[in-house]
């Protein structure tokens, strides 16, 4: 059976209803059993007070008829029996002599095709001794008016008990109303508005003017019992959501501060190498300043070569050094500052350039409607980390292609500004794009990524308003971080 079915079958019904049912019912069911008995015993009643009232007038007249048939008195015998006609439930008479012809005979009109029954009474005389049979006296009588004065009783009782049922019924819904239902509704109204979610849930108060207690206070001490319990589960549940939230905080900072070591770390060969070849330049100078001092005749033309190229040395260390530091600050203390994207982008290339060379990677930029000073509205160190981090996956996918090359996209517009860094790549799996941004998902080899760096990547997007998306209609892989200007 389907919930339709069901729910057909278990339609609502209220309480009042099925009271008013009820009441009808088991009191037409007990009037009917009472009243059949009742009218049953005054039928019995009515039809033994015919037959006796029968057997009484044809005993008392049966002598007087006698003498009137001795004497052959016809006009006394028809007096007498016309008069036993005048009873309401007697039909007819007749006199039979004893040869059984009739003597005399009148009916009432109207009841020669009823149903009647009949009581005989023998006439007879005694004369000087001898006893004369005369013949029989015959009395007709029906029930027809007992049966109509016994209908005509029911109707009027059972009108009189339909009346007194609907009063009573319409008491006993008034006083079920007031007393149960009308309680039981604002226990309902109030269950289905009461907040099971609160740590402070409100508590039943029936509103009764009785201060007798009865099964509703005993419903409502349950329901507030009840209440009481979902409250204090609710407040350990809070609690235990907010230490979890709490632990879940502490670990996404530990997983982010993670990736961000980790990311680091995969700078860490780019710094060296751009540390390391300019104190092997410096080195270098060095010594050729030394020779060149050592010289009698003093060449300045190589001289000043050399301190132009430890110049230029120490500059690109201090570049690299500061685009370091601003990279390592912590991100969570950090503002939304106005940033150029030229020079953003140049710092964020100072940290990966070398490593991006010694792979064989060509790295380019290309800029739509933004110049030298264009400016945007950002978190710089966040914004570095996601371009880092784009870089570093696509480099470590194409890698092993001959001539790979990475691009960089810079489009700006009133409304939004779009980094998009494209790679040589053919795109990416399906399957791989449903669950790239999950926290810990990677496709890479054990101890070769956290599979964090997008998922940090996509949260720093959704700070600033923006998005970090897959698009599909290029024909190469590109990941575009978008976001809007006006922050």
């Amino acid at each position: 059976m389907n919930n339709n079915t069901r729910n057909s079958f278990n339609r609502f019904v209220s309480l009042r209803r099925k009271l008013m049912i009820a009441i009808l019912l088991v009191s037409s069911f007990i009037t009917l059993i009472t009243t059949a008995f009742q009218y049953y015993i005054e039928y019995k009643r009515d039809i033994n007070y015919v037959l006796q009232t029968l057997t009484h007038i044809g005993s008392s007249s049966s002598n007087s008829l006698s003498r009137s048939l001795w004497n052959l008195d016809s006009l006394q015998i028809q007096v007498q029996l016309d008069s036993i006609l005048t009873l309401r439930d007697f039909v007819g008479v007749a006199i039979y002599d004893q040869d059984g012809r009739v003597y005399y005979q009148n009916s009432k009109p109207g009841f020669q095709d009823i149903e009647k029954f009949s009581t005989k009474f023998p006439l007879g005389i005694v004369d000087e001794g001898t006893e004369y049979n005369l013949g029989n006296l015959v009395i007709w009588a029906t029930n027809v008016h007992i049966n109509e004065n016994l209908i005509s009783r029911l109707i009027y009782f059972f009108f009189a008990q339909l009346v007194k049922t609907l009063m009573i019924i319409l008491t006993m819904l008034y006083l079920f109303r007031i007393f149960i239902t009308k309680h039981l509704d604002y226990i309902v109204k109030f269950l289905k508005d009461v907040d099971l979610n609160s740590e402070s849930i409100e508590k039943l108060v029936l509103k009764k003017r009785s201060r007798n207690i009865d099964e509703l206070d005993y419903v409502k001490d349950s329901i507030n019992n009840m209440l009481d319990r979902v409250e204090k589960a609710n407040t350990e549940t809070n609690e235990k959501i907010q230490r979890q939230e709490r632990e879940i905080q502490l670990q996404k900072a530990a997983s982010i501060n993670s990736a961000r070591l980790a990311s680091l770390g995969e700078m860490a060969a780019n710094i060296a190498h751009e540390v390391n070849n300019p104190l092997t330049v410096l080195s270098f100078s060095g010594k050729k300043i030394e020779n060149l001092l050592k010289d009698n005749d003093l060449n300045i033309e190589r001289l000043q070569h050399f301190t132009s190229m430890i110049n230029r040395t120490v500059d690109r260390m201090t570049k690299t050094i500061t685009s370091l530091k601003r990279l390592s600050r912590d991100p969570s203390e950090e503002t939304f500052e106005d940033v150029v994207i030229h020079s953003m982008l140049e710092r964020v290339l100072d940290l990966c350039q070398m490593s991006l060379n010694e792979k064989g990677i060509d790295v380019s930029t290309e800029f739509i409607g933004v110049d030298s000073s264009t400016s945007v509205r950002c978190q710089e160190v966040k914004i570095t980390q996601v371009i880092i981090n784009l870089l570093n996956n696509a480099s470590d996918e194409i890698k092993a292609m001959s001539k790979p090359w990475i691009k960089i996209i810079v489009t700006k517009d009133e409304e939004r500004i779009s980094i998009s860094v494209v790679d040589c790549g053919k795109g990416i799996p399906k399957e791989v794009q449903e669950r790239m941004f999950e926290p810990f998902y990677t496709t890479k080899d054990i101890g070769e990524g956290t599979g964090l760096g997008l998922s940090i990547s996509i949260s720093t997007a959704i700070e600033h308003k923006g998005s970090l998306y897959i698009d599909n209609s290029w024909p190469n892989t590109r990941i575009t971080l978008e976001f809007p200007t006006n922050l």
